[in-house]
């Protein structure tokens, strides 16, 4: 089997991108050694932030955001600041604002990853949705384009009504 290391998404092995995202797709040892990787980039993380620490800000955003990927970095053995500096009850009808979450500089590329992630996950945004955003699958065009995978494929005086790339069926 294959699988995709961005959606967790398994394929059959004849298939070499995932249909959601379009990642490439990883064998089952090249995603147990991913993963293996992965746990040993968070072991090797220092975890929470001390006062000698050089942090810097990564991401701006409400207190509901900032907890939910504060979260998901703690998760990753990455230390995380809330930073506000207006006075705020985090209920955003205080005026207070944005709160700032801050990472150690060597961890922020990691962060970012977590928190491009959270987005896709957030917003089923995977480079595809304004493709698709009005789409309609006519059988008389020449062409259409999948809006699950993206693939574009000839369906004048055709029968078929599948995607021939994820098999999505039209009919």
């Amino acid at each position: 089997m294959h699988y995709c290391l961005q959606c967790n998404d398994e394929y059959m092995p004849d298939r070499s991108t995932c249909g959601v995202c379009g990642a490439a797709l990883l064998t089952g040892a090249e995603m147990l050694a991913q993963r293996q990787s992965s746990r040993q980039q968070k072991a090797g993380r220092k975890g929470a932030l001390t006062p000698d620490d050089d942090i810097i800000t990564i991401f701006k955003a409400s207190l509901l955001d900032v907890k939910r990927l504060e979260s998901q970095l703690e998760k990753e053995n990455i230390g995380v600041l809330i930073w506000g500096d207006k006075p705020s009850c985090g209920k955003g009808c205080c005026g207070g604002g944005d709160l700032e979450l801050r990472v150690r500089r060597e961890d922020a590329m990691a962060a970012m990853a977590i928190i491009e992630a959270d987005f896709k996950r957030q917003t089923a945004s995977h480079g595809i949705h304004n493709a698709v955003a009005d789409y309609g699958f006519d059988p008389e065009v020449g062409e259409n384009s999948c809006p699950a995978c993206g693939c574009t494929f000839s369906t004048k005086g055709s029968q078929a009504l599948t995607c021939p790339d994820c098999g999505l069926c039209f009919g």
